[in-house]
């Protein structure tokens, strides 16, 4: 099968229709007025209406409240509508790229999103998604937001939500789910972001049940962030007896993955006897000139971000964090500003998308 993608400029149409498309309280009467003002045929479907577009967009799938969505909802009777953006063949980088495309797409015609983030893939806000990830980039306002996400197999998907509900479900996941739904949520200073509240982090306190939330992490992160066209690169401070709290680890997370033992972290384990030496560990030296730039004595295998070996990266942080005699992963936190993304459309720190890391749990030092 070949790939049936949308061109840019149908794409670039539906955002500015949808974004314009006012389905009042998204009662069924609200909405079918909605779409008899549009010219569109609404019929039943086996998972709820069918707005028919003709031949320029096709066919818009309408969702009904479910139960999970039942304590946040007012008036809405609908919590979506999803317009599928074609067919995208091949494997995890195929479907990146395409998501990745179709965003500089709406970008170029919207702007920048103002919410970025990425859902739960074994718990995602709409049907399924793909074991990569579930990105999404959100152009919000107070009543109604337009979101470029991906489908069960990972094809874009343009829909049109009630913010109320969709904020709402994300945030009680995280509030209420043990600390054990991950995803991540980025937010910028800019356009409409009035009533939105952020759930705080929920953090670990087991290693072994951290190990798996970090493996689930570095499985999806990267191909997350490549699709949604940002990387990023912080550190992690780590709370050692007797050291207080240097730097500890060096990610890069993005189109390549990298993961890096700190010169601190690395001096405190030889000077010690009773801890291994990072080399035995799994750790390689780290080159000279890459030492002096940044200060990564060691370095993990890198990886892209399409093969990335989660379980591997993910060992090697508990048993150097182990090794070191964190007592937890409360232990650690974000190096200064590495909970932040700069805002490509944005005019200065302040509009910086502010991540919560609700899948790594951790938070930037006090």
């Amino acid at each position: 099968m070949t790939n049936t993608l949308w061109p840019a400029d149908r794409v670039a149409e539906l955002a500015v229709l949808l974004r314009g498309f006012r389905p009042g309280k998204w009662t069924e009467a609200d909405l079918s007025q909605g779409a008899v003002a549009q010219g569109w045929e609404w019929s039943a479907g086996e998972l709820g209406p069918i707005l028919h577009t003709g031949r320029t967009f096709g066919e818009g799938q309408l969702l009904p409240v479910e139960d999970h969505m039942d304590i946040h909802v007012t008036t809405e009777e609908y919590t979506g509508l999803h317009f599928p953006l074609g067919r995208v063949e091949g494997g995890v980088r195929e479907r990146v790229e395409a998501f990745r495309e179709t965003g500089r797409v709406l970008r170029e015609r919207l702007g920048e999103p103002n919410v970025i983030g990425a859902d739960d893939p074994d718990d995602p806000l709409h049907g399924s998604a793909p074991e990569w990830g579930a990105p999404f980039l959100r152009w919000r306002d107070r009543a109604n937001s337009l979101e470029l996400r991906v489908s069960g197999r990972g094809d874009p998907v343009l829909s049109l939500l009630p913010t109320s509900p969709t904020e709402g479900r994300y945030r009680y996941d995280r509030e209420h789910g043990a600390g054990l739904v991950g995803g991540f949520l980025g937010v910028s200073l800019t356009g409409d972001i009035a009533g939105m509240t952020i759930a705080g982090i929920t953090r670990g306190d087991d290693w072994k049940g951290y190990a798996r939330r970090l493996v689930d992490v570095l499985r999806t992160m990267p191909a997350e962030l490549t699709a949604l066209g940002f990387e990023r690169s912080f550190g992690l401070h780590g709370d050692i007896p007797g050291e207080g709290g240097p730097w500890v680890f060096q990610l890069a997370l993005g189109k390549d993955v990298e993961l890096g033992l700190d010169e601190a972290a690395a001096d405190i384990m030889k000077r010690s006897p009773e801890m291994p030496d990072p080399e035995e560990l799994g750790w390689t030296e780290a080159t000279e000139a890459r030492h002096l730039q940044e200060e990564i004595a060691y370095l993990a295998p890198s990886y892209r971000y399409d093969e990335v070996n989660a379980v591997r990266l993910a060992m090697l942080v508990l048993e150097t964090a182990e090794a070191l005699g964190i007592a937890s992963p409360e232990g650690l936190s974000l190096t200064d500003n590495g909970g932040r993304i700069p805002n490509p459309g944005g005019d200065g720190p302040h509009t910086d998308y502010r991540i919560s890391d609700y899948g790594l749990a951790v938070t930037e030092n006090p």
